[in-house]
């Protein structure tokens, strides 16, 4: 398996190769692209040739549906595919920690505190492989000590790295244990140094104990602190430490999708909840008449409004708050609402925030979920409001995982 000993090389996958990994014969001789199969769980269906996972994942999320009587009944379509199967991964996140004397950069193993390391792993774009297998030896070199939570020591707690696949660069940030990083700055230049597709190492401090990965706090050891990327029609900045879809190529289809589902005519009002750095704001922007989107990250708030800017888009009113309460004050002065957008965490909707949308009475809502279970709740939820699902269409934006990506289309009955 794929500790830092392991020998087999990695296959040259940037997102572009596409070709199936099967031996000759049946289906049963399906020879899995990884060579940390079978030991990491990252990609739980990376065994299965594609059709199958994509099989799978539609029967998943009809298991969720038909626990709910409003949804039992309702035909799940085929899953969408993604159009890059391995080397998609634009967004990758590591846990760092020392085994048996070596840095190891991967996934925790199950109940357990022990890394398992995936730095060559097929779903990451070669790049990304390339430096996090450099980051493992220079952290040794450079007398970094991996974090271990098990005494709190150390201070290198995890990895994210962030590619372009429009500009083929990558952005490097490091959460640490503590504020000052001993050789962080040396890191950070020779990272830039060795790479030239590197445009930038930041520093993330996460001083509190436990799995949580983000800290308040952000510096820039070298380069630029945010990527560029483009999907669609759009070009997205991305600073260190706020959410994006981790399949470009498939959240460029998700948002077509969208558009498609709701056919502005130009005069909607439309309210964007969970909005992030805004790609579907911008996407629905350019059909809508106004568009009010809701995030409470503020960092995110930030940055779409630089992205509405950037891309044109001067009919977006981005705000920061929590989003039961920001719903309800933004509804006082809307004299129409036209089509509500919703696309939480994997949690879904809480409580609070789901009376506040239903309290709009807006005619149409689109639910976009990574979580099955927690989508067919809220759609049951959204049910006894008076909604109707009226679409539903699956997409694959994790390939060789077990989920599953949905968009959702209600209106008001």
């Amino acid at each position: 398996m794929g500790d830092v000993s392991h020998k087999n090389k990695l296959a040259a996958h940037d997102g572009r190769d596409q070709r199936p990994f099967r031996s000759a014969g049946s289906e049963s001789d399906y020879v899995p692209p990884c060579p940390h199969y079978p030991h990491c769980i990252g990609c739980p269906f990376i065994s299965l040739p594609y059709p199958e996972q994509l099989a799978r994942k539609r029967r998943l999320l009809a298991q969720a549906f038909a626990t709910f009587p409003s949804l039992v009944r309702i035909e799940i379509p085929p899953v969408v595919p993604s159009s890059h199967r391995l080397g998609y991964r634009g967004r990758v996140k590591l846990a760092v920690r020392r085994n048996r004397g070596e840095v190891v950069a991967g996934l925790y193993a199950p109940q357990s505190h022990r890394v398992i390391d995936i730095s060559s792993c097929p779903v990451h774009p070669r790049p990304v492989n390339e430096v996090v297998h450099y980051l493992k030896k220079k952290v040794q070199e450079l007398g970094i000590a991996p974090y271990d939570e098990r005494d709190d020591s150390g201070d290198l707690r995890y990895l994210d790295l962030r590619y372009s696949f429009a500009r083929r660069e990558l952005s490097v940030t490091l959460v640490t244990r503590h504020g000052s990083l001993p050789q962080g700055d040396v890191l950070g230049s020779a990272l830039r140094r060795r790479f030239s597709f590197v445009t930038g190492v930041i520093q993330n401090v996460n001083e509190q104990r436990g799995n949580v990965i983000w800290g308040n706090s952000f510096r820039t050891l070298a380069g630029r602190d945010t990527i560029m990327e483009r999907i669609g029609d759009l070009k997205l900045v991305f600073p260190a430490g706020v959410f994006s879809q981790a399949n470009p190529f498939t959240a460029r289809k998700l948002y077509e999708r969208v558009c498609e589902m709701v056919a502005l005519k130009g005069g909607e009002t439309v309210m964007d909840l969970y909005c992030g750095v805004g790609p579907i704001s911008l996407y629905l922007a350019a059909a809508a008449r106004q568009v009010w989107a809701v995030d409470d990250s503020t960092l995110s708030i930030t940055t779409a409004k630089q992205n509405a800017r950037r891309n044109g888009r001067g009919n977006c009113r981005f705000i920061a708050g929590d989003v039961s309460e920001t719903v309800a004050q933004i509804r006082q002065n809307l004299p129409r609402l036209d089509l509500m957008v919703v696309n939480p965490p994997r949690k879904g909707v809480q409580p609070a925030a789901m009376e506040a949308i239903l309290a709009t009475g807006a005619p149409k809502i689109v639910y976009v979920s990574c979580e099955p279970k927690s989508l067919a709740r809220d759609l049951e939820r959204m049910s006894h409001a008076g909604y109707y699902l009226r679409q539903v269409q699956p997409f694959d934006m994790f390939p060789q995982t077990d989920q599953v990506e949905t968009v959702a289309l209600l209106e008001n009955s």
